[in-house]
């Protein structure tokens, strides 16, 4: 085990280590420990790993331990939608969890950039949600991307948590509840700034800048992460909050539920006090399915939010709907899911984000999502194929060949007892052949208008090049219009 911070085992709940005098913004986590690479256990490999035949050429991955005492925190003045949220020290418990870490295997590759990505429990197990997204940005530039279990259901969920996947690799893992995953997630963020001090997860790689990532219930506890817990000691450089809901999530309550007491009022901003940039990504989904069209906010010096219209919160991406081959049913779903390749988007909003950070290139704040009746099922103002108008728009929509929305599918056939996420899928209706024959006489009549959407967004950077590229190429390979 290659490891400059030796740690000794003296039960599963506690790691003896001795102080560290490391800087830190505003913090004391001198006695945070970190151990790995971890290896063993009936598995053999860690949850959610690549694997040798999955991971990419130049790069590494390791699982690393993170434990110590984790703080709970108060309310200490009223919160309300403005985001201008205090808080205050509460409760201290033992904690132990993991960072699943994929980094350059060359030091010379390496960007200097960490993206820490709160892992996702929705599933009840820690899922990669951005990174699934992402990985072909980050790979192809250097990046650094660290996944942190902070919360206590990807621990200790009974069929599907880390302990029942492997009990001997994860047995010393020990969470003691939501209300500690501020301060846990915190601590992670010290052991990335101080890895130069501490060895460990990063092995000599020199980090400039260390950004905070977390998709659907991740952005959720996000919010209140950046409103109530970064100003008492910044440990980001900026933040990527990714498919949010109108509620942000509670700070002593488990999971997505609201606090018991005072809950936390739906529809907060991001505090517009901090010195951090904050990029806002949502999709038409977002919107009909966890009503973040009550967060809308001007942009600021420090806010930028993207509105993608067409996307669904999860999708099975598609650059043409163009029928056969059939279109995918995602997780059982009764319709055909959304097909827009909201990868891509969020590609480039990683990119926004960082060229802000580290070059303070502000990013453009977006076209809204034009809304009908805001409180109603749908809220979004749609046009004469029923795809919303506003937003950012997606090529699909400029030149569709298809019904795309963020509309709630059903399951076609239910499990007893069984999760299924299908409402957060979405929807993709082809047009008929009379429709397309109406629409596209010829190839070049629908290439053209794709393309120059394409284009326009790539101008305007919602598209990269690579991304782009894919697009145009798709668009000239379909039989659209033929």
């Amino acid at each position: 085990m290659r490891s400059r911070f030796v740690v000794v085992a003296t039960s599963c709940l506690m790691w003896l280590a001795g102080p560290l005098s490391l800087p830190v913004h505003g913090q004391d986590y001198s006695r945070t420990t970190v151990e790995g690479p971890i290896s063993g256990g009936a598995q053999g490999q860690p949850f959610g790993g690549l694997g040798e035949a999955g991971l990419p050429s130049g790069y590494v991955e390791e699982e690393w331990f993170v434990s110590g005492t984790a703080t709970s925190y108060a309310k200490a003045n009223e919160w309300r939608t403005d985001g201008l949220w205090q808080a205050t020290p509460d409760e201290a418990e033992l904690y132990a969890v993991r960072m699943l870490v994929r980094r350059p295997a060359d030091v010379s590759t390496f960007n200097g950039i960490v993206v820490v990505e709160w892992l996702n429990v929705t599933a009840q197990m820690e899922g990669a949600a951005d990174y699934s997204q992402l990985e072909e940005e980050l790979l192809r530039e250097g990046y650094a991307w660290i996944g942190v279990g902070a919360q206590s259901v990807g621990i200790n969920a009974p069929a599907t948590g880390l302990k029942a996947w492997d009990p001997g690799r994860y047995e010393r893992l020990h969470h003691p509840g939501d209300r500690f995953s501020y301060d846990i997630f915190s601590q992670a963020a010290w052991v990335v700034r101080n890895a130069a001090a501490l060895g460990g997860p990063m092995d000599g790689l020199q980090v400039d800048h260390v950004l905070a990532a977390g998709r659907s219930q991740s952005a959720f506890r996000l919010v209140t992460y950046l409103n109530a817990i970064h100003p008492r000691g910044p440990l980001f450089d900026g933040y990527f909050i990714h498919s949010r809901g109108a509620n942000a999530a509670g700070l002593t309550a488990e999971a997505m539920a609201r606090d018991e007491s005072d809950p936390i009022p739906p529809g907060a901003w991001i505090r517009t006090d901090l010195e951090v940039p904050v990029f806002d990504l949502q999709t038409e989904g977002d919107m009909v399915t966890l009503g973040s069209h009550r967060t809308r906010q001007p942009p600021s010096e420090t806010y930028r939010r993207w509105e993608i219209a067409g996307a669904a919160h999860a999708d099975v991406p598609r650059w043409v709907v163009d029928v056969p081959p059939e279109l995918p049913h995602g997780p059982g779903c009764t319709d055909p899911v959304n097909a827009a390749p909201s990868h891509a988007f969020v590609k480039a909003g990683l990119r926004a984000l960082v060229n802000w950070v580290t070059a303070d290139v502000i990013p453009p704040q977006s076209p809204e999502i034009q809304l009908g009746s805001p409180s109603s099922s749908d809220p979004v103002s749609r046009d004469e194929h029923g795809n919303a108008l506003g937003g950012v728009r997606i090529p699909q929509l400029e030149a569709p060949t298809a019904t795309m929305n963020g509309l709630q599918n059903s399951v076609a056939s239910a499990t007893p007892g069984g999760q299924n996420f299908c409402f957060l899928f979405g929807n993709t209706k082809p047009f008929d052949a009379g429709t397309l024959r109406e629409l596209y006489p010829s190839h070049e009549s629908f290439v053209a208008p794709f393309v120059a959407a394409v284009d326009a967004l790539e101008r305007d950077g919602y598209l990269l090049a690579p991304e782009a590229s894919d697009a145009r190429t798709a668009a000239m390979e379909s039989r659209i219009g033929m």
